[in-house]
């Protein structure tokens, strides 16, 4: 099942978490890790990074409940999650790690293409209890989108050029190890033309589930793609049996909230490849 609502307004994103939590009945550790988007020290609006306000209201409802949060994050640049850390005033609101700064450990993934990876320490934590991945709704050169399941390379060392051959594959693959426990994707500002020089979408949705392959279908599909044409989203919902048909929609009419997300050139050009 995956909730759908209409959010046009970043003050109002606390009652859709409240909304979510609550239909999901989410039981987490007393320790929660939360993964936002912060691919870059960005402005909000420009649709490329998690708004604040959604790990915010995540952070603070997840602490209403008993838990502590840990809001883990990377970045392209090695200071990207220190700067937004920094300016969204997250330090106050939770611990926050960088996982550039962290000490890199070796993860055997085993996978059909990615064998191992080097990531941040917090990822063996990630690995062993459950926790809340907050991606961008927006678009990605090689994958199409970027969501929740994309949402996983932040755990890992920078540059991650080598995850760009046979990406769809190599995404899943890392899906094995790092699954989120639960997925808010921020689309009240969505980034269209490529992941890094974003032009704003005023989509105005926000979408949940427990399910990232779902919400990442589900996403999708309001960004104007067909899910199955997504490589990393039809290979995932092969290997962990999901039915991309059988989605349950809770909330509002997909139909009427969809958005036509559009690719720069390259993005189009090479989103014709399975990379």
């Amino acid at each position: 099942m995956i909730l759908v609502r209409r959010v046009e307004d970043y003050r109002k994103v606390d009652d859709f978490i409240r909304e979510a939590f609550e239909i999901f009945k989410l039981e987490f550790q007393n320790e929660v890790i939360v993964k936002p988007n912060f691919l870059k020290f960005d402005s909000p609006a420009n649709g490329c990074i998690t708004h604040p306000e959604v790990v915010k209201a995540t952070a603070e409802i997840l602490k209403e409940n008993g838990h502590d949060v840990i809001i883990a994050e990377g970045g392209f640049y090695e200071d990207s999650a220190d700067e937004c850390f920094q300016e969204f005033g997250l330090y106050e609101i939770a611990e926050c790690i960088n996982i550039n700064r962290q000490k890199m450990v070796s993860v055997d993934i085993n996978g059909k293409a990615l064998k191992s990876a080097e990531m941040g320490e917090i990822a063996l934590k990630a690995m062993k209890m459950p926790f809340v991945s907050l991606p961008k709704m927006k678009v990605h050169t090689l994958a199409k989108t970027t969501l929740g399941i994309k949402n996983n390379m932040g755990f890992l060392r920078k540059p991650a050029m080598f995850m760009h051959l046979k990406i769809h594959q190599k995404l899943v693959d890392l899906l094995h190890v790092l699954n989120p426990e639960f997925v808010i994707v921020d689309g009240i500002i969505g980034g269209a033309n490529s992941e890094s020089n974003t032009v704003p979408v005023d989509h105005g949705v926000m979408i949940a589930g427990n399910s990232v392959i779902e919400v990442d279908a589900v996403s999708s599909y309001l960004m104007g793609f067909e899910p199955e044409s997504i490589g990393y989203i039809r290979k995932a919902a092969e290997e962990f049996e999901v039915n991309l048909e059988g989605i349950e929609i809770r909330g509002d009419d997909p139909e009427g909230l969809r958005r036509d997300y559009r690719r720069n050139i390259v993005g189009k050009v090479l989103g014709m490849f399975d990379w």
